[in-house]
């Protein structure tokens, strides 16, 4: 049953302290301690207007601070249902490394809700040309318009992988690159974490950067696919208004994501 977590402080500590989660689990060199150079990041786009896991208001507070806040991606800001399958459109295929942020809802303008078009959707098409899109809230992609009619398979068709998030109660610790990338990251309950597991058997994707880790799981967590350098994201996928989103979304966007998104070149000419 999909439920709500709720646990007092000091038990979390005391669970999170047992669960012998990695230091370190990014493959390569920590790109928050790297020498920054051109920026491959392109625009950003926040879709709130529906939320899953998350009280509308609560949603909103969050979104307006991310979009206040956020320095990495250009012209950030929120759309409609209508208007983000605009968005997607036209920032699919245009060069550059665009965001999309969600709060547990996939956009039926997007994605045919109950998988209606496992292959080739806008979302799919836009991951595939090297974007991001990142999720907080429910399971990614779980959830349209009609309640949770995607499942399992939304993730699955969308990412080609045969990823599934059932962890509930993940008690996660941040790892060794949330210290430089994500530092307001503290211990909290994972309902929907990225098994480590799943990912490691699937030759398309790897972990790009993970910045919680617990025995269940990763979140948040960064995805890369191998081959087209689309990435699959997640933060703080739980029930749960009293966790700082803003803040850690906003570690990863600035921080991480900052350099991420950088080549180690020089800008200047020779």
């Amino acid at each position: 049953m999909r439920k709500a977590v709720n646990i007092v402080c000091a038990a979390l500590i005391f669970i999170a302290a047992s669960c012998g989660g990695d230091e370190t689990v990014t493959p390569s060199p920590n790109p928050c301690e790297g020498e920054p150079g051109d920026s491959a990041a392109g625009q950003m786009a926040l879709f709130y207007e529906k939320v899953v896991w998350i009280n509308q208001e609560k949603a909103e507070e969050i979104a307006e601070a991310i979009l206040a806040g956020v320095e990495t991606f250009e012209d950030p800001r929120a759309y409609n249902t209508h208007e983000i399958a605009e968005w997607v459109e036209r920032n699919t295929g245009d060069g550059d490394v665009d965001c999309l942020v969600l709060f547990g809802y996939l956009p039926e303008t997007i994605y045919l809700p109950g998988n209606g078009q496992p292959d080739g959707s806008l979302v799919e098409k836009f991951i595939d040309d090297g974007n991001f899109v990142m999720n907080t809230g429910d399971y990614i992609f779980y959830v349209s318009m009609g309640g949770a009619v995607n499942g399992v398979e939304g993730l699955q068709n969308i990412a080609d992988a045969e990823f599934h998030l059932w962890t509930d109660g993940n008690a996660v610790q941040p790892t060794r690159e949330a210290e430089s990338c994500v530092s307001s990251l503290g211990l909290f309950i994972s309902d929907r974490s990225f098994p480590a597991g799943q990912i490691a058997l699937d030759k398309n994707w790897e972990i790009e950067a993970a910045f919680g880790t617990g025995k269940l799981g990763y979140d948040p967590v960064i995805l890369k696919h191998v081959v087209t350098g689309g990435r699959i994201g997640i933060w703080m996928q739980v029930s749960n208004d009293s966790l700082n989103r803003a803040e850690v979304a906003l570690d990863i966007f600035n921080n991480w994501a900052g350099n991420a998104l950088r080549s180690t070149g020089s800008s200047e000419a020779p």
